[in-house]
């Protein structure tokens, strides 16, 4: 009886403890929570912008996986056990995302989700201080969409400091960039701790138009769909507004969802992307996707070509005055991201 009666005090300590854990970290979340307006200004106002001539330009988009997410990972919200990499499996993976800017700096634009900085979860290695040395011939622009300064899950090996978002570049002046706030965080408590969705625009002053490009990383782990169909609602209602002035419009990203052409006939149903369908977007807009190559893995274990389940959520929305002259995904075997980088070259009408 009195061992009994130890072991229920011991619990009952650690339980009160645990609970004065939660209550803490909920409080420390709430004071130091990062509140975003709907619209961010993100570069300095030019009163005579750079006029182009140009009608042929090339893009690509790259989820880099917080530099933590290359071949040999797993991550514990997919289903795997790993929550770091090690410091040198990250600057693996970041120097292999510098060489690919480097290789290709030919490209007009490159637009990049999950791009961290000072992260435990990247090792707190500083990706600005890095590619500052290769975009000298790039406007560059960084929208945040994951601040938290203390993420506690998992319980016993938490995810601590998180700052990560949109990074865009671009080799063409830009009239504006902003930061949009897409306004689907989840309720508080739980927003504290996870993404702030947005998209980044960079504004391209043309001779008879505007050129709008636009970051997207959408919501993902959402079951019911609500976070990215109110999503796609704000985001096509902004784009067609610009259309109807007479601007061209390119949006790439991680979307979270497949094109509608991507047709799998292989993948178990727990595995299963969502979808778009054709009715999703305003007549005369297109898709622009390679559905023959995957762009990304799950990350229940280590890439297996053999093995992981893949998909194709990775692609590109353009204007009706747009046209698609190519788009492929540029296959790495995942040896850098959970995601592989999708090219897309167009020429406007």
């Amino acid at each position: 009886m009195k061992n009994l009666f130890k072991v229920f005090k011991i619990s009952l300590f650690l339980g009160v403890c645990f609970g004065f854990y939660v209550i803490g970290v909920i409080a420390f979340g709430t004071l130091t929570e990062h509140n975003f307006e709907d619209k961010i200004s993100l570069h300095d106002f030019q009163e005579t912008p750079v006029t182009y001539s140009d009608s042929i330009f090339e893009f690509i988009t790259w989820n880099v996986g917080f530099f933590g997410l290359g071949e040999e990972s797993d991550f514990f919200y997919d289903g795997g056990n790993d929550v770091f990499q090690t410091k040198q499996t990250v600057k693996k993976n970041m120097n292999g995302v510098l060489s690919f800017i480097n290789d290709n700096s030919a490209i007009d634009f490159f637009l990049l989700q999950e791009v961290d900085s000072f992260s435990w979860r990247s090792q707190n290695q500083d990706f600005f201080a890095e590619v500052s040395h290769l975009d000298d011939g790039y406007q560059s622009h960084f929208g945040l969409n994951y601040a938290s300064t203390f993420v506690p899950i998992p319980i016993t090996n938490p995810m601590g400091p998180t700052y990560g978002g949109l990074f865009s570049m671009s080799k063409y002046d830009v009239t504006d960039a902003f930061r949009y706030d897409l306004r689907t965080e989840s309720m508080w408590p739980k927003r504290l701790f996870f993404l702030k969705r947005c998209f980044l625009t960079q504004r391209i002053k043309l001779e008879d138009k505007d050129l709008l490009v636009i970051n997207i990383h959408n919501s993902a782990y959402d079951k019911s769909g609500a976070k990215k169909n109110k999503e796609m609602i704000q985001l096509l209602a902004f784009v067609q507004s610009e259309y109807e002035k007479g601007n061209a419009v390119v949006i790439g990203g991680d979307w979270n969802q497949s094109p509608p052409n991507y047709n799998p006939n292989d993948v178990p149903e727990e595995f299963l992307n969502a979808k778009f369908i054709d009715g999703d977007i305003p007549v005369g807009w297109k898709w622009a996707a390679d559905v023959k190559t995957p762009t990304n893995r799950k990350l229940d274990s280590p890439y297996s070509k053999e093995f992981s389940h893949t998909s194709v959520i990775d692609h590109f929305l353009v204007s009706p005055n747009v046209n698609i002259d190519s788009v492929s995904v540029v296959n790495m075997d995942f040896e850098y991201s959970d995601h592989q980088p999708v090219y897309l070259k167009v020429t406007l009408k």
